[in-house]
């Protein structure tokens, strides 16, 4: 309640997006490195500054990608949309999906083109066949900053603000057009602290549980690895946003904590 009363936005929001869903899961991974559940020192470090809200930089300065400011916390960072970095991240995300959802002999398609007559939006990441009540079921990863200037006040006042921001901007920008084509549009909203939006969560866990019954394992180790894999996922598209960004003013110290 102090941080409220103070008015400090930015805190009170990461306070909150760390109490949401799936938020600390990246945290509680024993390290498999060849199932590709772990994170490099270099990786890991940076991502658990933010997740602290300590400075990921040494100090404030202009962003090597885009040429603009560029601050010590590491909120532009996450949010650059300039180079390919956000880009991978929203891939490797779509990509644990869709390897999660074939492995459960779901037949998803990746992109599929042409759901909508007479345009060549391509409104789901993820197309799985009858999905959702016999209809088709277009999931749409999105990830989004919590902390980012334009997304700070809705986190604060409540939590999973920038989620829910997030997850109507998807519904309106294709649910409508995907609704008369008889798709349910499935908005997949994850934070960068970590976040699920409950939508993402149901969807997880029906994957998860069509993974389990496919493969003959415990539907809540199956449930449970999945989600653990999106959430490395998304910390090690954090973490190479973050490095690949380091300020100019930045750029003077050689380490990381003692991390190249």
């Amino acid at each position: 309640h102090q941080v409220q009363e103070e008015g400090q936005d930015r805190e009170t929001a990461r306070m909150l997006s760390l109490g949401l869903p799936r938020a600390g899961d990246w945290l509680s991974v024993v390290p498999l490195p060849a199932l590709g559940l772990h994170l490099r020192p270099a990786e890991f470090v940076p991502c658990l500054k933010y997740r602290l809200g300590v400075p990921v930089y040494s100090a404030d300065g202009t962003c090597p990608s885009c040429s603009g400011p560029s601050d010590k916390m590491g909120d532009h960072a996450l949010g650059c949309r300039k180079h390919n970095e956000r880009i991978a991240r929203h891939d490797q995300l779509r990509d644990v999906l869709f390897e999660a959802a074939s492995s459960a002999a779901l037949a998803p398609i990746k992109e599929a083109p042409h759901l909508l007559p007479g345009s060549v939006a391509r409104p789901g990441d993820l197309l799985i066949r009858r999905w959702v009540d016999g209809k088709d079921g277009a999931i749409d990863v999105t990830v989004t900053g919590p902390l980012a200037q334009s997304n700070v006040a809705s986190a604060a006042a409540a939590a999973g603000g920038a989620l829910e921001k997030a997850f109507k901007r998807k519904v309106e920008g294709a649910a409508q057009a995907c609704q008369e084509q008889g798709i349910s549009f499935l908005p997949f909203a994850v934070e960068t602290l970590g976040g699920f939006h409950k939508v993402a969560v149901e969807q997880t866990k029906r994957i998860g549980a069509a993974l389990s019954r496919h493969q003959g394992i415990e539907e809540n180790i199956a449930i449970k690895q999945l989600f653990q894999r999106m959430s490395l996922t998304l910390m090690r598209g954090n973490a190479a946003m973050i490095m690949s960004r380091r300020p100019d003013s930045d750029l003077a110290q050689p380490e990381v904590d003692g991390i190249q």
